[in-house]
């Protein structure tokens, strides 16, 4: 089972909860790795049912390492655009450009 939770942050906090999630992310990768070296060891010892079984956890770690990736590409995107704007002053109405 499946659940999506969302939860709310103050904008200072983003950058150091991406730099974790990011952190969080080259650990996994790191144990993805050790999942095809064992596939790959016991491919070479002929044991392909095995090597098959450690393929199918590699892909479901891929999976999940594919939606946090997602997940941090948009928030990284997210606040970058709301820091741009913050830091963008603004233009009275009557210096706006019309178009």
């Amino acid at each position: 089972m499946r659940v999506t939770v969302q939860h709310t942050m103050a904008l200072k906090e983003m950058p150091g909860y991406i730099e974790n999630r990011l952190t969080e992310l080259v650990s996994r990768l790191d144990a993805v790795c050790d999942y095809l070296r064992i596939a790959d060891d016991e491919a070479s010892e002929g044991r392909f049912v095995d090597a098959s079984e450690e393929i199918d956890v590699l892909r479901q770690h891929l999976s999940i390492i594919d939606q946090n990736l997602e997940e941090v590409q948009s928030l990284c995107l997210s606040y970058e655009k709301i820091r741009i704007q913050n830091n963008t002053p603004e233009m009275p109405p009557e210096e706006a450009p019309h178009a």
